[in-house]
């Protein structure tokens, strides 16, 4: 997965080494040697070609950011802290999979197959009983819930809400997921133990017994059990379709070293937290705290007799987060990879010369993180006239004035595509016949006038003012707060904005604040307490479509404080649409012809504005191949195992 050219002579394990080879090429000085004497006639001696000596150790030096406290994958260091990026890198080489995901696609690593509901193949519905009492999936609160008299369930055979039912009382039946996954024969852990589907239950059993918040699959599943020895089986809760169920299966962890440790215990032993096993391409030898860790090979790898991994040895270091210092490490051969945790937005720039010059090369993708604005529709605690963009008219007006194309090559140096839905355009789930608002000033203006906001001075460097405009006061000036953060991309893209809605006679202000308190809860939150005008802001894509983002239900209010909607967006047919998408089985027409409708409400509507997805980057030395970047990844270094350097990557 890693590739990098290490000097061994710094390390005691280079010693070994020289010692095994010298002893193995001489005699003790103390042993006779048996001669026997004969006669010889002179001849020409026979050349004798020496023994060729085996390749050196290969090395791959990963160069990262800060040093992760713990490994464990409960523990809240792991899940929540500062270095959770490094620690997810460093897994990479420890547990491979079990599952990637590559171009939007989940690929089996370690399972056989991925689970597909379309073909029959590992997934069914099934009826399940219900009885006043039992947990289930409530379909309007998306919540796993106690069923009780009165409450809407989805009766057996239901998947949208027009036959969504009340709960009466007595015995009716529902629908539940069953997902079964089967594990690759011969998998071993990196200590020659059998891995089986039984460490993936010993997974599970820990992920619900740690006092975390990350919750979502394990208050939503029914069961989870080893059927036998490579089998798990997954049965979720009535009336929960889960649109991600082929990656339902917890990630082994060893039961046989770990069940000897209480819960508390397990948090801190150097058997979950600082070394842990795996059946990944490496495994630990050394842990210097505060500057690296050792890894070679792992002799118990699955795909070992692929050639895999590329690299006898593997170095993580910790070098800080001085990425001048990074890049001077990268380009003297103390690096061989600089991982993304270590290259700021404002690093571009030299990185692209550098590479420009041939001292360095860069691996890179647009990432899942969508860079957005939402404009604020109905606003809280502001009367009607506040509302400057309640008209659709105008939203779309707006959006014309914006040139998002300059945006990528100028200020993104090209490394990044335009977004036109909520739904990234490298997504498969994309609708590709859409036709986006084009950037057109021309258009734009005349659409601002044709609504009532007018040049009444014919002075450029003041905002047009509202002349029968609905619901806005007569010579209410075009002028609006943007709120975001300081952040080195949204800098300039807030100094274009800003130009390019000059050029249409609207004036911004832009008002920068830390992105805690814009991101925090409804009523407190900047932005999900929907006080805000407009708010630039990034979120992720997935590979299920987030339709809830602009879905009514999703509105933050009293009833509803963590509603993911601060936009206000409420529009009847794209509700419709999502609750098909959040209720519906995947992959069925209707979640597809779903999908479509509200990314066509969306650009039509547009309740926000997607301005492009945040380039994910990182450095390597020109010898290095197998570098692949991935939107979705958990880490750029996902493929580790198969990186390599210098004549191997030209085969």
């Amino acid at each position: 997965m890693r590739i990098i050219y290490f000097h061994l002579r710094s390390f005691p394990i280079v010693f070994i080494l020289i010692s095994i080879v010298l002893v193995g090429c001489s005699v003790p000085s103390e042993v006779d040697v048996p001669l026997t004497l004969v006669p010889t006639i002179a001849s020409t001696p026979t050349e004798i070609a020496p023994t060729p000596e085996p390749p050196p150790p290969k090395t791959l030096i990963v160069c990262l950011n800060q040093e992760p406290e713990s490994l464990f994958l409960y523990s809240d260091a792991y899940l929540y802290g500062d270095a959770r990026r490094e620690a997810t890198a460093i897994l990479q080489a420890i547990y491979d999979g079990p599952f990637d995901i590559y171009d939007y696609e989940i690929q089996p690593v370690i399972l056989e197959r991925i689970p597909d509901l379309n073909n029959g193949e590992d997934v069914m519905l099934e009826e399940a009983n219900l009885r006043e009492g039992d947990v289930y999936l409530n379909p309007e609160t998306l919540l796993p819930e106690v069923l009780a008299i009165g409450k809407p369930y989805l009766p057996s055979g239901c998947q949208e809400t027009e036959c969504i039912e009340n709960y009466q009382g007595g015995e009716v039946t529902g629908d539940r997921m069953v997902v079964d996954f089967h594990l690759l024969p011969g998998l071993m852990w990196s200590d020659g133990e059998p891995l089986t589907a039984v460490d993936s239950v010993f997974s599970f059993e820990l992920d619900r017994q740690f006092d975390t918040t990350t919750k979502y699959l394990v208050d939503r599943t029914y069961d989870y059990q080893a059927l036998d020895e490579l089998t798990v089986r997954w049965i979720g809760l009535p009336g929960f379709f889960d649109k991600e169920y082929m990656m339902n299966f917890w990630s082994p962890l060893p039961r046989h070293i770990l069940r000897n440790y209480s819960i508390p215990e397990m948090l801190n032993v150097e058997e979950s937290a600082r070394r842990p096993i795996g059946w990944g391409p490496y495994v630990i030898q050394e842990w210097r705290a505060g500057e690296q860790i050792l890894m070679q090979a792992n002799p118990q790898y699955f795909r070992s007799s692929e050639g895999l991994p590329k690299f006898d040895f593997l170095i993580y270091r910790f070098i800080g987060d001085d990425v001048n210092s990074a890049v001077q490490q990268l380009l003297t051969g103390e690096c061989d990879l600089l991982d993304e945790s270590l290259l700021p937005d404002e690093a571009l720039p030299a990185l692209l010369e550098l590479q420009e010059a041939g001292r360095l090369r860069l691996a890179w993708s647009p990432s899942a993180e969508m860079e957005r604005f939402d404009f604020n529709i109905a606003p809280v605690g502001g009367s009607d006239e506040q509302a400057f963009f309640a008209d659709a008219r105008t939203r779309q007006a707006l959006v014309s004035c914006i040139d998002r194309q300059r945006i990528i090559e100028d200020i993104l140096f090209g490394l990044s595509v335009v977004p036109d839905t909520y739904v990234s355009p490298l997504h498969p789930d994309h609708h590709d016949a859409l036709e986006p608002i084009p950037y057109d000033v021309q258009m734009a203006t005349t659409s601002l006038e044709d609504i009532g906001w007018v040049d009444d001075d014919g002075a450029p460097d003041t905002p047009r003012v509202a002349l029968g405009v609905p619901g806005i006061y007569d010579g209410t000036p075009l002028s609006f707060m943007y709120l975001t953060s300081d952040e080195y991309f949204r800098r300039a893209v807030v100094e274009q904005l800003e130009q390019d809605w000059s050029n249409c006679g609207v004036e911004m202000e832009v008002v920068f604040e830390d992105p805690q308190s814009i991101t925090a809860a409804w009523p407190e939150g900047l932005a999900f307490g929907r006080s805000f005008e407009v708010v630039g802001w990034s979120w992720p894509d997935w590979i299920t479509p987030l339709c809830e983002m602009f879905a009514g239900r999703e509105i933050p209010s009293n009833e509803n404080p963590f509603g993911s909607n601060a936009s206000g967006f409420d529009d009847p047919e794209y509700n419709q649409a999502c609750d098909v998408m959040l209720l519906g089985l995947p992959g069925s027409e209707a979640y597809y012809q779903a999908v479509r409708k509200t990314q066509e409400i969306f650009s039509a509507e547009v309740p926000s504005l997607p301005l492009y997805l945040k380039p994910r980057v990182v450095a390597h030395v020109n010898e290095m191949c197998g570098v692949k970047v991935d939107p979705l990844a958990f880490s750029v270094l996902w493929a580790l195992e198969g990186y390599d350097v210098g004549e191997e990557c030209e085969k």
